[in-house]
């Protein structure tokens, strides 16, 4: 699966958004992002977005590491009728984070250069956690 050209397809909540002193604003679509896991509201409209997968919001959720969520292709918005296994489309949207994740790591644990035993066991540790996170990204069918 090439995950730099799949959208992932995401279930868009219609709900409509009032001015305090009660009036009618509008209408927009809500929906979980299958990025960093937070809400988003879009416009009216279904079809492509982009993400707002801020640095701040994902940190003070503490949800991801947010230079995992940089940089994503986006997702469609679609209708939360339509016949689609939106578990799977999340899931989609998490390999994508995982696999920055693969190479955020992977590119620390090369730039490290160990000297005390200490150094040398986190340099193991996240090894095998690189090396955990490969076998999950394979096993799913993801080009690392």
């Amino acid at each position: 699966m090439d995950l730099d050209t799949y959208h992932p397809r995401v279930a868009a909540t219609l709900v409509q958004d009032y001015y305090p002193n009660g009036k009618l604003a509008g209408e927009s679509r809500v929906i979980t992002c299958p990025y960093c896991r937070l809400q988003h509201s879009h416009g009216a409209m279904l079809g492509h977005r982009a993400p707002h997968c801020l640095d701040v919001v994902a940190k003070r959720n503490q949800v991801v590491d947010p230079r995992d969520t940089q940089r994503t292709p986006g997702y469609i918005l679609c209708d939360p009728d339509e016949q689609v296994n939106w578990q799977l489309e999340y899931v989609y949207g998490q390999l994508y984070v995982l696999r920055n994740k693969y190479r955020r790591l992977s590119a620390e644990h090369e730039r490290m250069d160990p000297w005390t035993a200490r150094e040398k066991r986190v340099k193991q540790n996240l090894r095998t956690e690189i090396d955990g996170i490969a076998t999950v990204l394979r096993e799913a069918g993801v080009i690392l």
